[in-house]
């Protein structure tokens, strides 16, 4: 399915999946870590990065023992991206978002994050990591509100790195206002 030329995709279903479903989430990302990170950290790091990263029992590890969530993307019932998220120490992390490059650019970043705000609550500050020479997504999250909160180093098995994490505040709830209770 070519997406291109499309500006936006309103018609993408984003669905939270289980255990059953991880296989759809490694197929994605089969696809779209060599296209992306190939320039960003070397076409040979990547198989044995994902190899590792999205083996089943690594997805299934981050549900069952550190209780991610997992949502997949789809339009017309083809996978286009995918996102998990967790909650820890009042943040919520957004520990993966990646879409197919085809249909980047079309609102459904956004919908993602929206979609894991609704599920764990807005009033939860988000946060993440993202590598430093990521400089597309990186511009991404900014445009989405988030700031550089600090820059830390990253050990993916024997590879060393350093990301961001950035950050963006939760939002305050306002009391809702009752018409039994006069306003001045």
């Amino acid at each position: 399915m070519d997406f291109t030329g499309v500006g936006h995709v309103a018609n993408a279903d984003i669905a939270q999946i289980d255990a059953a479903g991880l296989n759809r989430v490694r197929d994605l990302a089969l696809i779209i870590w060599p296209a992306h990170y190939a320039p960003l950290i070397g076409a040979d790091l990547i198989p044995p990065m994902v190899a590792d990263m999205y083996s089943l029992n690594t997805l299934g590890a981050d549900m069952r023992e550190r209780g991610h969530l997992y949502l997949i993307a789809s339009v017309d019932g083809k996978d286009i991206g995918y996102a998990s998220a967790y909650l820890k120490d009042g943040r919520l992390w957004i520990k993966k978002l990646y879409l197919l490059p085809s249909v980047r650019g079309m609102g459904l970043g956004k919908q993602l994050i929206a979609t894991i705000r609704d599920h764990y609550g807005r009033q939860h500050p988000q946060a993440l990591y993202v590598s430093d020479r990521n400089e597309t997504a990186i511009a991404f999250y900014k445009s989405q509100g988030f700031t550089v909160e600090s820059l830390e180093p990253v050990q993916m098995g024997p590879y060393h790195f350093e990301d961001y994490v950035m950050v963006r505040p939760g939002e305050i709830a306002l009391p809702q206002s009752r018409p039994d209770v006069p306003t001045y």
